[in-house]
């Protein structure tokens, strides 16, 4: 007899991890793709001033995240009524959410990247409504995580490479930064809200406003995962927010394209951890229903994120002066700026997957000290030197802030496992 396939076994992960990695893969070509032919078609200054704005809406969503992916990871993995009805909910909060954050930055805000948004009623809500979109995406990508439905989490972010990149060829050189904006928001916002559609056919849920059960303890983890996500991803948004205004818009097209290759290597790591908390919050469960055979994930998730992380620090190393060569002397700083910022991602690996078992096992005390040194690690350095020292001082600040944070990380590990020997 053939012996079931227990959830939450390594070879879940594994599975998980690979279809994420292959998403990944596929949005980096995709979007080096994108940036490219908008870098043959416009100049460095568009190029600069449309990834600024494309910069503050992910500050916006940051923001305005509320702690709800998370929350969702931990618990609604399933396809029942209450999962079903916290992703509902957690769609709606988010919604009002992000159309009040944007609200506020635009209100607030006034840069060279701003003024992209034509100052109407019909441009301030598509800016509202690509922050909101932006959000739900991110909640229908933990619901086909926890549905294991790795396929359709491939396709959506197929789709909206694709999309683009044929509208960019039939535009051709007349493409301005204000169009570039539309283009890198438009086609994500529209699959990412479609997504919501495909659950029910596909077996990763529906989305209900049935009151849910659970709503405290749904609410006290959002919360709380909600100021430690504000702590430990504060550096992602804040410091290329905080050089996008302190350089030249040709400057900050360098460190943006090396920014964003270093936003998809920190990704792995972040994807695999958010893997590990789907599939670790199962074999909790599993283990408080008195199924002792399941194996912890923690270690293979580790290893692999070192391994990719260490993997794309080696490629970046290479790949920089070919970037370079590609895209033109415009973009010189890039060979420097590109290695520098993907190291990093080695400490990073290591503080994901401890953050990943503190919200596990509860520990808010552990995820907090995580993600405040990583936050103020790297935010406070950089808002007292990017002004004056430029991509140089940021790229100091994001290192430094990265590997206290993992000092950290293995310091609550181990305070842990002391805990539970000598609770044994």
């Amino acid at each position: 007899m053939t012996r079931p396939r227990r959830i939450g076994t390594p070879s879940s992960l594994v599975q998980g991890s690979a279809w994420i990695l292959i998403g990944l893969a596929l949005q980096s070509l995709l979007g080096f793709a994108f940036w490219l032919l908008g870098s043959r078609l416009t100049s460095s200054d568009d190029l600069g001033l449309a990834s600024a704005l494309f910069t503050a809406i992910q500050f916006v969503n940051y923001a305005s995240g509320l702690g709800l992916t998370v929350a969702l990871a931990r618990h609604a993995t399933g396809a029942d009524r209450e999962s079903d009805a916290l992703f509902g909910w957690s769609v709606l909060a988010t919604t009002v959410s992000s159309a009040i954050s944007g609200s506020l930055y635009l209100a607030f805000a006034d840069t060279p990247a701003t003024h992209l948004v034509d100052r109407t009623a019909v441009g301030w809500v598509v800016f509202c409504l690509y922050t909101a979109a932006t959000s739900i995406a991110l909640l229908v990508d933990v619901r086909l995580m926890a549905a294991r439905r790795w396929g359709w989490l491939v396709g959506r972010i197929a789709v909206v490479g694709l999309v683009r990149l044929p509208i960019v060829l039939a535009i051709g050189s007349g493409i301005s930064a204000r169009g570039l904006y539309h283009l890198m928001l438009a086609p994500p916002a529209v699959v990412g809200v479609g997504s919501i559609l495909v659950l029910p056919a596909i077996g990763a849920g529906r989305f209900s406003l049935r009151r849910p059960r659970r709503t405290r303890t749904f609410q006290r983890d959002a919360a709380v995962n909600w100021l430690a996500t504000l702590a430990s991803q504060a550096a992602q948004f804040v410091l290329p927010l905080v050089v996008a205004q302190s350089v030249l818009p040709a400057t900050n097209a360098s460190f943006f394209l090396a920014w964003m290759v270093t936003g998809v290597v920190l990704l792995v790591p972040g994807a695999i951890a958010q893997v590990l908390l789907v599939e670790g919050s199962k074999a909790s469960a599993g283990a408080a229903a008195g199924d002792r055979h399941r194996r912890d994930p923690a270690t293979e998730a580790m290893a692999i994120s070192l391994g990719l992380t260490g993997a794309a620090l080696v490629g970046s190393i290479v790949a920089a002066p070919l970037a370079v060569a590609v895209l033109g002397e415009d973009y010189r700083q890039l060979s420097s700026l590109l290695p520098a910022l993907t190291a990093a991602g080695i400490p990073w690996a290591v503080t994901s997957v401890r953050l990943s078992e503190a919200r596990i096992r509860g520990d808010h005390v552990a995820t907090v000290a995580m993600t405040a040194t990583l936050g103020l690690g790297i935010v406070v350095p950089a808002l007292l030197t990017v002004p004056d020292g430029g991509t140089a001082a940021a790229v100091r600040a994001w290192l430094g802030g990265n590997l206290a944070a993992a000092v950290v990380a293995q310091a609550t590990h181990r305070r842990h496992a002391r805990r539970v020997a000598s609770l044994g």
